[in-house]
């Protein structure tokens, strides 16, 4: 039977972003800094966008010109002293909005949820950057692990647990949980009709700990070590290697040459080619994906204390004010040529969404900021010890947004506070369940930990076991793993290497 070719029609529905949209998108993302770069690419461009500037500064620039011009001996007719009319200053943002009506958005801009854009179309050789102005573009940890998630054959659920364990990893490489604490995560907050075991968790953590960077996805540095010379092709060292980090590993933190080479029977050569095998390997494995290039933090809120509580307001500072040109607005109406009048409309609409983009991104920072002071107002007060728990799905279902708009608004977002200044993300923690009363969130636990050891006799360190007895004591029931883990993570080392320690130091 012959093929024969032939017309199909399909229907279907798809999204497509309005450029509005899309330039909303992207101003939520960028960082204070960004933002300010966007402002100054486009005012270099574009006619119809200038900065607003203050009163008070033009009235002072008005005064200065004033007494030059009374010092000076030059008579020139008073004609030549013109004031500028009201009519031509620029237009504030709310007369800008009744310009156009061009501007309609045909979808909420909250509900998309990918961070997928459009490009622009090609830049002409008038907009020509030179190459020294660009940077390279970072992938980050978390992006590397979830496009290697992306492309691995899950069964059925397993990829919503990949995605929980990748978003638990640090910076570091490190898991920040347990995989109790994240399981009960699982089960009981997100995924109520499913019951996941702490197996099928296990069953994919393996996994993710083969991806790359070797030795990601770990709960401690032994744990990571044995995981990269797993990947090493078998030979005596090799092998050596992973006795001596899996069962001796305090005698390579104080370099305790003689046991290790009476254990092994090593001679002074064979102790060196060991040790130099040991140092090949990362500790730290996420930090191949850290950012290397100086950041310049600009915050984007404030806060200070009022009487009715903390009061949370944009960074008038990190951003000038933006106006439309009225006198290009005029100008438009009297051309005739309608290239030329086309030209400033184009300029007009670009101008105004600009000004809607960074308004509607200033709302939405305002409207997280405020709700995360209210959350964490006990840590403005006390600090660390009081932090709450809180996740994005929290914030987004208080401000009926999606989650993905959360993670924009708080990713290089900064808030500058008494305390100092935090990024938002800062801010959110996950909690630990607690017998009886509220959950504590990690960051707290972690500052009673470190306070508690910071305070401990230098001859008599405290125990994980008692720093557990002593959490309890607060009402804060921590398991003693997930002490270890905690205090790992502050890169505190054991009671014993702490007691070896302070004997050295004496």
């Amino acid at each position: 039977m012959a093929l024969m070719p032939g017309l199909q029609i399909n229907i279907g529905q798809q999204l497509k972003l309005t450029p509005q949209l899309q330039q909303s998108i992207k101003i939520l993302q960028y960082s204070a800094l960004e933002v300010q770069q966007t402002i100054e690419a486009t005012l270099e461009v574009n006619y119809m966008l200038e900065v607003e500037e203050d009163q008070s500064s033009e009235e002072e620039l008005s005064n200065e010109l004033k007494e030059q011009a009374a010092d000076s001996n030059d008579d020139k007719p008073s004609s030549d002293k013109e004031e500028v009319a009201p009519e031509d200053q620029a237009l504030d943002i709310n007369e800008a909005e009744t310009l156009s009506d061009d501007l309609e958005i045909d979808c909420n801009w909250d509900d998309v949820y990918s961070d997928h854009t459009t490009t622009s179309s090609a830049q002409s050789l008038d907009d020509y950057v030179s190459a020294e102005n660009y940077t390279a573009s970072e992938k980050t940890l978390h992006d590397h692990l979830y496009w290697q998630s992306d492309i691995y054959p899950w069964n059925e659920g397993q990829a919503l647990l990949a995605s929980y364990i990748i978003d638990d990893i640090n910076d570091e490489g490190y898991l920040s949980s347990d995989l109790t604490t994240l399981l009960d995560s699982l089960n009981k907050k997100e995924l109520s009709d499913s019951n996941y075991t702490i197996e099928a968790l296990s069953e994919v953590l393996a996994v993710i700990q083969q991806f790359e960077p070797t030795g990601v996805g770990a709960q401690t540095v032994q744990e990571s070590l044995l995981l990269q010379l797993a990947t090493l092709p078998n030979n005596p060292f090799v092998v050596t290697a992973k006795q001596l980090i899996s069962e001796h590993f305090d005698w390579l933190s104080f370099h305790d040459h003689k046991r290790i080479k009476k254990l092994y029977g090593l001679n002074d050569d064979e102790l060196t080619k060991l040790f130099r095998l040991i140092q090949s390997l990362n500790p730290r494995p996420g930090r191949d994906f850290s950012a290397t290039q100086s950041e310049v933090i600009v915050p984007d809120l404030r806060i200070k204390r009022a009487k009715q509580g903390w009061l949370v307001e944009l960074n008038a500072n990190a951003f000038p004010r933006l106006a439309v040109n009225s006198a290009y607005v005029d100008l438009a109406g009297k051309l005739d040529n309608s290239e030329q009048s086309k030209k400033i409309k184009e300029q007009l609409i670009e101008a105004k969404g600009l000004i809607k983009s960074i308004h509607s991104r200033g709302e939405t920072l305002l409207r997280v900021g405020k709700f995360i002071v209210e959350k964490q107002s006990q840590f403005f007060e006390e600090g660390e010890q009081a932090m709450q728990p809180l996740v994005l799905r929290e914030v987004a279902e208080h401000l009926e947004l999606h989650e993905s708009t959360i993670s924009r608004a708080t990713n290089q977002k900064y808030m500058q506070t008494p305390r100092g200044t935090y990024e938002l993300k800062y801010f959110f923690s996950t909690g630990v369940s607690q017998y009886g009363s509220a959950d504590q969130s990690a960051i707290a636990i972690k500052s009673h930990i470190k306070g508690l050891i910071d305070q401990e006799d230098p001859k008599k360190p405290l125990s994980d076991n008692k720093l557990m007895t002593l959490l309890e004591e607060k009402d804060i029931t921590v398991a003693r793993r997930t002490i270890a883990k905690y205090r790992e993570a502050l890169n505190i080392p054991s009671s014993s290497e702490r007691k070896k320690l302070n004997q050295f130091k004496l």
